[in-house]
């Protein structure tokens, strides 16, 4: 979650002692922010897919796993708009080549851990329909240095994407419209289901059980 802070920035002038005047400034700035928000994943935050047979994976191909629905859920003391930013814990596990849903690009694939050396495969976060106050809300993104610049936009992939310090920063948030932006509300959900993606069997390393490793953090952001 994004840290909450007051700041204080305290300025005095000295004017030489010669001066026809004296005098001397203060200047006290500061931010408070009155409304917090808690972020928290229904039945916890870890996804167990369970155990695996290497022999129900493809040997020269892709083999995708079950799925897994997960919900994010932001909840507040007070009305108001929130977004989140994806970081992949694991991004430099991401097996290349891999599709999820048609995509291919780095930022819709996170990665899922390696073994002896070589990359497993990756996972995707497909989104479903946000809500807030349990109202369906339109999901709606920005990308750019930052909020409060670049306008929302809808997005193109059925895929969650992860921000990637070659792409600038990536919120996603959710409204009745993407006119109207993000919604006010206490209780704000994102869910999504995992898409986990396991590389051709004939690549991985044999004789040793292999453990899947990914990891993903959603920072919450005040609008």
């Amino acid at each position: 979650m994004k840290k909450l802070f007051i700041s204080a920035t305290v300025v005095a002038t000295l004017l030489p002692a010669l001066a026809l005047a004296e005098s001397a400034s203060l200047t006290v700035s500061g931010t408070i922010i009155p409304t917090a928000c808690t972020p928290s994943f229904a039945g916890g935050s870890i996804v167990d897919l369970g155990k695996i047979s290497a022999a129900d994976l493809n040997a020269d191909v892709q083999t995708e796993l079950g799925l897994k629905n997960i919900t994010l859920s932001m909840t507040c003391n007070g009305q108001v708009p929130v977004a989140v930013k994806v970081h992949d814990n694991q991004a430099a596990t991401q097996l290349q080549g891999i599709t999820i849903d048609g995509r291919a690009e780095d930022m819709y694939i996170y990665g899922m851990g390696a073994a002896s050396g070589v990359k497993i495969g990756g996972y995707g976060l497909r989104h479903g329909t946000p809500t807030v106050d349990s109202a369906a809300m339109s999901l709606m993104y920005q990308q750019g240095g930052g909020i409060g610049g670049p306008t929302w936009n809808q997005p193109s992939s059925t895929l969650v994407g992860k921000n990637a310090s070659s792409g600038g920063y990536l919120h996603y948030s959710w409204g009745r419209s993407i006119a109207e932006g993000p919604s006010n509300g206490r209780i704000h959900t994102l869910p999504m289901t995992l898409v986990p993606v396991v590389g051709p069997a004939n690549a991985l390393p044999t004789g040793s059980d292999i453990t899947l490793d990914g990891s993903a953090t959603f920072e919450l952001v005040y609008l």
